[in-house]
């Protein structure tokens, strides 16, 4: 080691010379006369401005346009002649509990004037490159692998500090770089000599580990206002909302660098990391923004401050006091915090972790900033035509008298479904009394509830809801949503009539379908990204749009059916529901959104799939007897093959229309739902049934005809003989009664056995 650079480590490292100390400063509190405060300390602007403290987010430096506290230092060189001229008392460095490399960088600076008189060639290039680093110009700073500001940070994370004061193998890497550098390139590419093995391997394995952290990250985007104003117009950036034990500035980096998994290919401009240290109790979070880019978080870190509420995670009461900075929007004395707090030019594009112990969870602060930052706030639905819909059983009487007793009507679907095939007009939408499915509606409450009568006892209830005003895309989801899972629908008063007869089947929730109609001009930049099509798929699948159940870009993506020829309409499907989207250029005036073929596809597969599964399970049922009972094939069994007679009516045609658009979002539908493995499994399902029941009924036919009529037989000759008192030899047909008597019995066992054949065959026969 360089004699220089052993003198200045020495001259740090000694607390005769400079003590280190990483108590809290309270808010107002100035340093003493040998006490330098290095980025920590609050001051107004209306106080005079103290040489002694140096942190660069004071009105004193952000007023000379100073970009960290290393060029604080730099600009503090009367300061440094002072305090080294003829005193012998240790001078105490005040420091963040958390080392930094612009605090370091600072430290050595002023370490390097105190002993030598002067600074060192690398001063200047090293304020430029730790002030790139302040700002969050992370991208600029040079090569991950060889760059100052990770090869610092490895190196901490290698050697951490029990104390305030720096390690000596941080403090000797740095004091090397300092008396060695000449140069910003210099720094942005340190020599491989001036960097140790181990902080070489560790980088490299930092840039696996992030990529394994990735796998586990949230890859959205959110819309960020242009000023304070929530209304602002917005721009729209990539964020990374990542849970890891590495460090924040490391992956800052790493996450800056990264195009390949942003949907833009800039890297990602919003972070959103957390960082659970074992050494400490709590957790913290870092939340930034590219500061070179436009945008600003305005006042988020207030909203979390608030968001934590009056107490800290330990549960005791929050502190209140002096405000730390002037901007700051409340009195706690422990606030999240934002650059924008010390910035008389109100620039606010960071948030950092605050300064004490926080008690929300990561995902509390995610869904806080989805919600917030949302991209369907700026997403403009003109109309909306949405349908409820659940399937029951009926429990009760006829439904056909019961729901015209509640003041249903019939009603006729088949002008909505004229480009259907005339046998599912037929048989699906009601238009004669014959039709396999009945219609019947009643409006109520500016909702108008539909009942459709299926013929296994399977009734689907669904509710139209027309939406004429303009909303928010996210809006509108939150409020489907909350009609989904809450009780609001339930509380219609013809469902209140028909509670007790309606037993829920299958699912435990509504069902949607919606036809929307989104304005381009008027909405914010409507892509492919994850998160336009998690609110698209919120919105056919009638689920909340939460951070947490943003489905994946692949999921999402396959439920993406096809655009129409002009590409104004897309189609959406899910398991729960589905949607039509018209994308409008200009907010023209066009028909208004009805049930038309697209709800009616939706009604079609989801009654197919509902009786298959009722068939199904009735067929097992009469199953399981035939299976627990020898002579069932002798008792009437309720029949199941009608109930399928909707599906043999052409509902399980793999055609409903002549139209390729309509057949193919119906098989959309039916792969969707796996019907045809439903239909495929019921033929099995029969085709077993029949044959065990054929199986059985010819077993029970040979049991009558080779036991019984051997023995009516036997019966019917011996009770001849015996009434005439003569040998067996001596009857002669039509000159004893014994011999009548025996014509008797066996005319009487044929008829028994032959007539039970007979029967039982009618009893089962189901027609196919």
């Amino acid at each position: 080691m360089d004699a220089k650079v052993r003198r200045l480590v020495e001259f740090v490292l000694d607390t005769q010379h400079v003590q280190w100390s990483a108590q809290k400063v309270l808010p107002g509190v100035e340093p003493r006369r040998r006490e330098l405060f290095f980025s920590v300390g609050s001051r107004t602007e209306a106080q005079v401005a103290h040489p002694n403290m140096l942190s660069w987010k004071l009105p004193q430096w952000t007023r000379r346009a100073v970009r960290s506290s290393t060029g604080a230092v730099l600009l503090s060189a009367d300061t440094f002649d002072r305090l080294a001229e003829g005193e012998s008392e240790p001078i105490t460095a005040r420091v963040p509990s958390v080392l930094t490399l612009d605090v370091l960088c600072a430290a050595l600076l002023a370490g390097h004037r105190l002993l030598y008189g002067v600074w060192p060639e690398s001063a200047e290039a090293l304020v430029d490159y730790v002030g790139e680093w302040e700002q969050g110009h992370t991208e600029t700073v040079g090569e991950y692998e060889h760059a100052l500001g990770t090869v610092f940070y490895a190196a901490l994370k290698l050697w951490p500090s029990e104390t305030a004061q720096p390690p000596r193998e941080v403090l000797e890497l740095m004091a090397r770089v300092v008396m060695t550098a000449r140069s910003l390139p210099e720094l942005t590419r340190l020599p491989d000599a001036l960097i140790p093995p181990a902080v070489s391997r560790r980088l490299k394995a930092d840039a696996l580990l992030y990529r394994a952290e990735l796998s586990r990250a949230q890859c959205v985007q959110l819309d960020i206002p242009l000023g304070d104003d929530p209304d602002e117009t917005p721009r729209r950036v990539d964020a990374l909302f990542l849970s890891s034990f590495q460090d924040v500035t490391v992956l800052r980096l790493l996450a800056r660098g990264d195009t390949t998994h942003t949907h833009y290919g800039q890297g990602f401009d919003f972070m959103a990391l957390h960082i659970s240290r074992t050494e400490h109790s709590r957790a913290w979070h870092s939340f930034s923004l590219t500061p070179e880019r436009a945008g600003t978080l305005g006042a988020l870190a207030g909203e979390l401050d608030e968001l934590e509420g009056p107490r800290l995670s330990d549960g005791t009461p929050r502190t209140r006091g002096t405000r730390r900075f002037e901007r700051q929007p409340n009195d706690y004395s422990d606030p999240w915090y934002s650059d924008g707090y010390a910035s008389s030019t109100g620039r606010a594009t960071m948030v950092a972790g605050p300064y004490s112990g926080t008690r929300l969870s990561r995902r509390e602060l995610w869904e806080h900033l989805w919600s917030r930052f949302n991209v369907g706030r700026h997403v403009h639905v003109l109309k909306a035509h949405t349908l409820f819909a659940r399937p029951f059983l009926w429990r009760g009487p006829a439904p056909d008298v019961e729901l015209l007793s509640r003041g249903f009507r019939r009603c006729d679907l088949s002008l909505q479904g004229a480009a259907f095939h005339p046998a599912v007009v037929n048989s699906f939408l009601g238009s004669t009394h014959e039709a396999d499915v009945l219609h019947y509606e009643k409006p109520t409450e500016g909702h108008t509830v539909h009942v459709s009568v299926y013929p296994n006892r399977l009734v689907a209830v669904w509710v139209v809801r027309t939406l004429a005003k303009a909303t928010s895309l996210y809006a509108l989801a939150q409020e489907q949503a909350a009609l989904v899972d809450g009780r609001a629908l339930w509380e219609l008063q013809p469902l209140r009539a028909l509670a007790p007869w309606l037993s829920p089947l299958g699912a435990e929730r509504w069902f949607v379908y919606g036809a929307y109609r989104i304005s381009r001009g008027r909405s914010s930049m409507l892509d492919d990204s994850r998160s336009m099509q998690g609110l698209f798929h919120a919105l056919a699948s009638g689920t909340e749009p939460t951070l947490e159940k943003l489905p994946s870009e692949a999921a999402a993506e396959s439920r993406r059916v096809l655009r129409d020829a002009a590409g104004e309409t897309e189609h959406w499907l899910c398991p729960t529901g589905g949607a039509r989207l018209e994308f409008l250029i200009e907010e023209e005036e066009r028909g208004p959104l009805a049930t038309d073929r697209d709800a009616l596809l939706f009604l079609l597969t989801m009654g197919q799939r509902y009786s298959a599964f009722e068939t199904s399970r009735r067929m097992a049922e009469v199953e399981q007897r035939y299976r627990t009972s020898r002579w069932q094939s002798l008792r009437p069994a309720r029949s199941v093959r009608s109930d399928v007679m909707l599906f043999t009516n052409s509902l399980w045609h793999t055609r409903v229309s002549e139209d390729p658009d309509i057949n193919a979002r119906y098989l959309a539908w039916h792969s969707l739902h796996g019907l045809q493995e439903t239909v495929e499994a019921m033929k099995d399902q029969a085709a077993e049934l029949d044959q065990y029941k054929r199986d059985q009924f010819d077993r029970m036919v040979g049991l009558l005809v080779f036991v019984f009529l051997p023995i009516s037989l036997a019966c019917g000759f011996f009770s001849g003989a015996q009434f005439e008192d003569m040998s067996l030899a001596v009857g002669i047909p039509g000159t004893t009664t014994g011999w009548l008597i025996f014509l008797g019995y066996t005319a009487a066992f044929t008829v028994l056995v032959f007539g039970t054949v007979f029967l039982a065959r009618v009893m089962n026969w189901r027609k196919r």
